[in-house]
């Protein structure tokens, strides 16, 4: 079977199968490429979750080094209205349209494809090429937790998300707070007997805007500064009264190195800098950000490799939103994201992905592995 062949039917067999998170049903598409792999007789495994969750393994050669192939299973929902049907691959004009086109099932299978070619090849490989495809990477990192606390470190890796096959280093983490702000409850015909929770949180949400603007002046060699948004406000009650609790929704996206209780600790500044007491924080969700160094040889080597096989230069650059890149550094793995499919279709009504770049894609795995297991690392 040719690359072209091998990665298309995969791609078409992933996007057929709805591993919408919530709930994620992640153990379809685990058991979809452990038919494929155990097939090629290459050891896999579907790492069982519960709830229909579940990780995928899988290993070429043996020993080390490790190069580790990842990234995720589930996708997000598919609301709106679609001119191509969500849960399929449509091709038109040269793109492949639904939901996870590029945000990841493009990388996933092109990344399955070059596996199985160099294993059919049987292409001299001095170490070990795993593929690690995970659950609930949308939502709380599920799959990757499990996995991470099953498996040692891989010496690198690389995340399959959409980043226009262009190498990324770098991603900014997220915070997401709680804040309630408490007053008195009063009846809306008195709304003057001190300050109330709604006009407390209407000064808040000025303090947390001051605090965007100076975040934006901080600066870093790959990534954009620092943001944050208020995404939330709830505060009702009665239709006639003023209510005790307005809660704000926070979204911190933070730089790497930034710890959760430092973030916590910018609200707590900005609120209290701005006369506000009488509030409390919950934390929701924390993701720190990751780096890799630009000068890092295994950065230098899929910049050299993949400019080779696109016919254009790679620089080092950010990664958009954030990933488990975060985890695997934090793990021990030298980790890059490196994609087909561009960010900004991700999450997107009529999300698509080129033949093209998933072509392109298989063919950057292929010299890249082939690269890092034959000694090849730029020291």
């Amino acid at each position: 079977m040719t690359d072209e062949a091998r990665t298309l039917e995969l791609f078409h067999g992933l996007m057929q199968l709805d591993t919408v998170n919530p709930p994620g049903n992640e153990q379809a598409a685990a058991a979809y490429l452990h038919r494929q792999f155990s097939a090629a007789n290459i050891p896999c495994e579907v790492q069982e979750l519960g709830g229909g969750r579940a990780n995928f393994i899988a290993h070429i050669g043996s020993g080390s080094p490790v190069l580790e192939l990842g990234g995720h299973l589930d996708v997000v929902p598919c609301p709106g209205e679609w001119l191509h049907p969500p849960l399929a691959a449509t091709e038109e004009n040269g793109r492949f349209y639904g939901r996870g086109a590029c945000d990841m099932k493009g990388g996933v299978a092109a990344m399955c494809a070059a596996a199985l070619g160099l294993h059919a090849e049987k292409a001299p490989l001095h170490g070990t090429l795993r593929l690690a495809f995970v659950a609930d990477e949308e939502h709380a990192n599920l799959g990757m937790h499990a996995y991470l606390a099953r498996y040692p470190a891989a010496d690198w890796a690389v995340l399959g998300e959409p980043t226009d096959l262009q190498v990324a280093v770098a991603h900014r983490g997220a915070a997401r707070f709680y804040i309630d702000l408490h007053g008195r409850a009063c009846h809306a015909a008195l709304p003057y007997a001190g300050e109330t929770a709604v006009t407390k949180a209407a000064r808040a949400v000025l303090a947390l805007d001051a605090l965007n603007t100076r975040l934006g002046n901080l600066r870093h060699p790959v990534l954009p500064g620092p943001s944050l948004a208020v995404t939330q406000i709830k505060g009702y009650e009665k239709d006639n009264v003023i209510p005790a609790r307005v809660r704000l929704l926070t979204d911190h996206r933070l730089l790497p190195g930034t710890t959760q209780a430092q973030a916590q600790r910018l609200l707590e500044d900005a609120l209290l800098q701005a006369g506000i007491t009488d509030f409390t924080l919950e934390s929701r969700f924390f993701m720190p950000g990751g780096e890799l160094a630009a000068d890092d040889g295994f950065v230098q080597q899929a910049c050299a490799v993949t400019g080779r096989v696109l016919g254009r230069e790679q620089t080092p650059r950010a990664f958009g939103a954030s990933c488990e890149q975060c985890f695997l550094l934090q793990a021990g793995a030298r980790t890059l994201v490196l994609g087909p499919g561009s960010l900004e279709q991700a999450h997107t009504t009529d999300e698509y992905v080129s033949r093209s770049q998933i072509l392109q894609a298989v063919a950057c795995y292929r010299a890249l592995a082939l690269g890092m297991l034959n000694g090849d690392e730029q020291k």
